[in-house]
């Protein structure tokens, strides 16, 4: 394929719905996802762990020790309060993360145990060489440039999303 000539995957789109850059740069953000995603998983199944569960367990690593409020985790992760609270039931019946009382009745706190520190200790190194194997086909340059145009979206998706509250 020659190297300028779009991803004949997406020729679909290009047919049912345009080639304008938006329809493709959307489209292309959601195939990759398709197939970075079962590498993910299958890296992941061995512990039996999905990437939710990670993120939300690397977020209490940070935040530790205080840990932080159900809410906090939400907002990073971006799911909604009840996938946030079957999130962080799972782990805390597997012995990962406990709840903590707040000084505010309303909120819970969330924090990491040592079975979940010690479970990121043992997974996190080769999750994130399975990691760089996914990327090893893009330069550290390209890395950077795609990491610093995806904060951008990400960002700009952040404020529309505050605008319509």
């Amino acid at each position: 394929m020659h190297k300028n000539r779009p991803d004949e995957e997406l020729a679909y789109v290009r047919t049912g719905i345009g080639s304008d850059l938006d329809t493709m740069l959307v489209f292309n953000l959601l195939r990759t996802h398709s197939h970075i995603k079962p590498f993910l998983d299958a890296g992941l199944g061995s512990e039996s762990v999905t990437a939710a569960q990670l993120n939300a367990l690397l977020i209490l690593r940070a935040a530790e020790p205080a840990g932080m409020l159900m809410g906090e985790i939400g907002r990073k992760l971006v799911v909604t309060r009840s996938n946030v609270t079957g999130l962080v039931d799972r782990l805390e019946r597997r012995g990962l993360v406990v709840r903590a009382d707040h000084e505010d009745r309303r909120a819970t706190v969330v924090r990491l145990t040592p079975a979940g520190a010690g479970l990121l200790e043992s997974i996190v190194p080769a999750h994130a060489r399975m990691l760089a194997d996914l990327t090893a086909c893009l330069t550290d340059r390209q890395k950077q440039t795609l990491i610093r145009l995806l904060t951008t979206l990400r960002r700009g998706l952040r404020r529309r999303a505050k605008e319509a509250e």
